[in-house]
């Protein structure tokens, strides 16, 4: 066995070790949708609908303090029409999000937990338009996110958060994936 082999298998050892003795946990959380504004001939023109936006996220709490948590969020379709008269022209954008993160968690009470999460976010967005425009496009960014969590039961917790997954700036215009999540955690 060379030494690749056995560091491979060292680590491999250490991690089911790690996670063997580790408490899972998963959530469910709605968040803002946000808001998106669309250049149409040459003018921003804001989305005229607000999509629903939920991520799913599940993770091990390795001790009381520390964990490793991975995300999806589906964040919804966002669409505008112009509103120049006569124009028949629409534009949607759709965003997704997938994370790694450690979280630390601080208790404040007996009830109450104050968290912060730091990781990697992978952001998918993709645009089309009505005249046949459709471009896809990935980015990675430092994700930071900060909470507080109430135990409603020993298993059942309810949140609310804030998370930044990054944002992406091209020939004038800005995207940024900001949210504020309610939801409900639940540990085994």
């Amino acid at each position: 066995m060379n030494y690749r082999e056995f560091s491979f298998c060292a680590a491999a050892f250490v991690f089911a070790a790690a996670a063997h003795a580790a408490e899972p946990y998963v959530g469910f959380n709605l968040a803002t949708p946000g808001e998106a504004n669309f250049r149409i001939n040459n003018r921003l023109v804001p989305n005229d609908n607000h999509p629903h936006a939920v991520k799913l996220y599940a993770g091990l709490q390795f001790t009381p303090t520390w964990a490793a948590e991975v995300g999806y969020g589906a964040f919804g379709t966002w669409r505008a029409s112009d509103s120049t008269s006569g124009s028949a022209l629409q534009a949607k954008l759709s965003s997704k999000v997938a994370y790694l993160a450690a979280r630390a968690t601080q208790p404040l009470s007996e009830s109450f937990d104050l968290f912060g999460k730091a990781g990697l976010a992978l952001n998918r967005v993709s645009r089309q338009d009505s005249q046949g425009f459709s471009a896809r496009e990935s980015f990675v960014r430092p994700m930071l996110g900060a909470g507080l969590a109430w135990k409603l039961t020993p298993q059942m917790s309810a949140t609310v958060e804030y998370a930044h997954y990054g944002s992406r700036r091209t020939d004038g215009d800005k995207f940024t994936q900001q949210k504020l999540e309610l939801g409900v955690a639940l540990s085994f």
